[in-house]
């Protein structure tokens, strides 16, 4: 099977380096390079790097419907393309072009939670599970016939990277094993019901900002949703702070939403609209991320003292 490969980041990289262990890969199409940090460097996407270092032709167009491009892609003979998180979306001139058309990764048990970031959706709204699907691309938003899936289940402290690192292993095998049944000819597509599809979109500033009126295990979810990143924030004396662990205390009712109460002389309890949160990890701005206690002995807690 000759496959062309479209992804950017790392779990793209890591599904890219095990597809290329099981079959030929002829070329990586990735996202360009972009500048970051202060210094505005240029840095090169995981899939480049990761194509580079597998002897892997790499491809950056800057527009997928370039004729010249699509020409080029067409000539490498692929039988399959397979993207996995590219960032953007595949024209039908190109999905079209292989034998075997264009396969999808998709980390979530379609048709719930197309779109962007699923896997920190799938926590901030309280899943017990998801799941990866590969799915045949179409020309609507992660609405192409499923091919195969497999369930993941939720841990109660599980992080969205915690669950991104799941989503690449169970990923890339079952990815390997779906190709393996196009191979022989037995890969069998089940349209997706669009009437019980959900989206998700995409997570920004304010969709990580602590709202201390909803209950404590909505914003523990919310914690644990952006937990790497953006990471959930609240402002602690005009300044950001960032939380990025909490767990439930068994007090109910006595601090107000977002009023904050030192119990003994390390624990660190926020008010919410249910029981109070203790916050395990946090991080002040221009600061490093640091234990609730800490934070407690550095700021010197004032009694009445509230993030907002």
């Amino acid at each position: 099977m000759k496959i062309g490969f479209f992804g950017t980041p790392d779990i793209g990289a890591y599904c890219l380096e095990n597809l290329a262990r099981e079959f030929e890969v002829l070329f990586a199409v990735t996202g360009e390079d972009k500048p970051v940090g202060r210094h505005q460097h240029m840095q090169a996407p995981p899939v480049k790097l990761k194509a580079r270092e597998l002897g892997i032709a790499v491809l950056q167009p800057a527009s997928l419907r370039d004729e010249s491009f699509i020409k080029h892609i067409a000539n490498f003979g692929a039988d399959l393309f397979v993207v996995v998180a590219y960032g953007k979306i595949i024209p039908k001139e190109l999905f079209e072009i292989p034998k075997y058309k264009t396969i999808n990764l998709h980390p979530s048990l379609l048709p719930k939670y197309r779109g962007a970031a699923p896997i920190e959706w799938a926590i901030v709204n309280g899943e017990r599970e998801t799941g990866v699907t590969v799915q045949l691309i179409n020309e609507k938003l992660d609405a192409g016939d499923i091919l195969s899936q497999e369930k993941i289940i939720i841990g109660d402290d599980m992080t969205a990277g915690d669950l991104y690192e799941c989503v690449k292993s169970a990923g890339s095998t079952l990815l390997i094993r779906t190709i393996r049944w196009i191979e022989a000819g037995i890969a069998v597509g089940r349209k997706q019901n669009d009437d019980e599809a959900t989206y998700c979109g995409k997570i920004n500033r304010e969709t990580s900002k602590i709202d201390w009126g909803k209950p404590a295990n909505v914003i523990r979810n919310l914690i644990r949703g952006m937990n790497p990143k953006p990471v959930a924030w609240t402002m602690f004396r005009e300044k950001i702070v960032r939380i990025w662990s909490a767990i439930e205390s068994d007090e109910e009712g006595v601090l107000k939403p977002g009023e904050i109460r030192v119990r003994e002389k390390k624990r660190l309890l926020v008010g919410t609209a249910s029981k109070a949160l203790e916050i395990t990890e946090i991080q002040p701005e221009t600061k490093k991320p640091m234990r609730g206690a800490d934070f407690i002995n550095g700021y010197r807690i004032k009694e009445g003292e509230s993030f907002r």
